[in-house]
């Protein structure tokens, strides 16, 4: 991870293209995405989470995450745009779920 990199609430997109973001509204400090993935993500000051991990490569774990999130406050997309969580339209190969 580069050393100039801020935790932010995102959004963030990895090199293939995967959108993360963590809608700071919705979040209500439950941490529960901490204790999923603790590599990719941290509490800020407000105790809201914030992505610390910029490269976003390990997938299946960072969907995982979303799911645990009991108010869907972590939106991600696939890079056609469409939204695997919340309310999924596709999977994380793009297919229509």
């Amino acid at each position: 991870m580069p050393n100039s990199f801020e935790p932010t609430s995102g959004p963030i997109t990895n090199k293939e293209g995967f959108k993360l973001e963590v809608d700071r509204d919705l979040c209500v400090t439950l941490a529960v995405c901490l204790g999923v993935a603790p590599d990719i993500y941290s509490l800020d000051a407000e105790g809201k989470a914030v992505i610390k991990d910029p490269t976003l490569t390990n997938l299946e774990t960072i969907l995982e995450s979303c799911k645990a999130c009991p108010v869907n406050a972590i939106v991600l997309h696939h890079p056609n745009g469409k939204r695997i969580w919340p309310d999924p339209e596709v999977n994380l190969q793009g297919e229509p779920v």
